[in-house]
């Protein structure tokens, strides 16, 4: 293999981002035409097609020789140990849509702290995240808009008749009565990652979301990583108008197939 050949000629999405990792191993490895296995678990895999004929790059469960270094493509944040020789690298495609729901006025803080508390009790990779979805009466929520805005992310929003439809594991009758839905935060992100495919590439992933059927809602491994999570501030501040501002938020992750390049 031609030295010439390194880890900045991989033709990764543009969308996707490094993690943590040794990436000046990485690099050196595959300069020098050692086996670095790849182990991609979300993503395109067009990139793939750009690789030159002679690549020492090689993917998990192939009949591998010596390891020299390896590279993870996923939406989990892991923690990659100092002791190890082995260098590792983590790309991270946007695949994350984070369900959100809230009571009106719920500051941008507590919502950003209650999404990256989720995300470090699951081991998840913020920078996977694709954007934010909920109910389309949360459209104008400050909150919401300033954290979108300030993280660039998308905010999807739906309306309470489709999110009702959406079949989830944790429905709730009080929200039912507040807002028209059982379920805002599970449904809304089950519901941004089908807007975001096409009727083939539904077909393709094998992502069916069961509306009103009672078997599951994905063929193959459920797409709700995350169940609903509530997090709840006992002293939330007062508005500028007297008015205290909201103290619960929601929230639920599921994951898509195909990633956000948006």
């Amino acid at each position: 293999m031609s030295d010439e050949f390194t880890l900045d000629m991989l033709d990764i999405p543009s969308g996707w981002s490094r993690g943590e990792g040794d990436w000046t191993g990485v690099a050196a490895a595959l300069a020098r035409g050692e086996t670095v296995e790849v182990i991609q678990e979300v993503g395109s895999t067009l990139w793939h097609n750009s690789l030159p004929e002679k690549h020492s790059l090689y993917w998990e469960g192939e009949n591998l020789s010596t390891i020299k270094a390896r590279i993870w493509i996923s939406f989990t944040q892991r923690r990659f140990s100092p002791e190890s020789a082995l260098p590792k690298v983590q790309w991270h495609p946007r695949v994350l849509w984070i369900g959100v729901g809230c009571e009106r006025g719920t500051g941008r803080e507590l919502i950003e702290t209650a999404i990256k508390q989720v995300c470090r009790a699951y081991h998840l990779a913020e920078s996977s995240i694709a954007g934010i979805a909920t109910i389309d009466t949360k459209a104008g929520e400050v909150g919401l808009l300033e954290l979108c805005k300030e993280r660039n992310w998308p905010l999807q929003t739906f309306a309470a008749d489709i999110l009702t439809s959406v079949e989830v594991p944790n429905p709730s009758n009080i929200a039912a009565k507040a807002v028209g839905t059982p379920s805002v935060a599970e449904a809304a992100a089950l519901c941004a990652i089908e807007e975001i495919l096409t009727a083939d590439e539904r077909e393709y992933t094998q992502i069916s979301i069961n509306h009103q059927r009672p078997s599951a809602f994905i063929c193959g491994s459920n797409p709700l990583l995350v169940p609903k999570q509530i997090f709840r501030n006992k002293n939330p501040p007062l508005s500028q108008g007297g008015v205290r501002a909201g103290s619960a938020v929601t929230v639920a992750v599921a994951v898509s197939p195909i990633e956000y390049l948006g």
